[in-house]
């Protein structure tokens, strides 16, 4: 079973709020398991600031998931 697109380190991703996020997040991934990535959160809604700080800006995201909003490179 292939994946469309396959989510790599660097891309930046859209993911549902969960557990204590009350609003939808962006970020970067910065590792890749089997089903899901670590993403380092880039933008998020000011009112999840204290839960974003207690999950040291980190979340593990299904990746059924995530939507793939772009790249680290195509900053550059």
């Amino acid at each position: 079973m292939a994946e469309e697109t396959e989510i790599k380190i660097g891309d930046i991703i859209a993911a549902k709020k969960f557990g204590p996020l009350e609003h939808n997040f962006t970020g970067e991934v910065t590792k890749v398991y089997d089903n899901s990535v670590l993403v380092e959160i880039r933008d998020y809604d000011p009112k999840d600031k204290t839960a974003v700080g207690d999950m040291n800006n980190r979340a593990v995201v299904r990746k059924s998931a995530a939507k793939i909003t772009g790249n680290v490179a195509d900053k550059n």
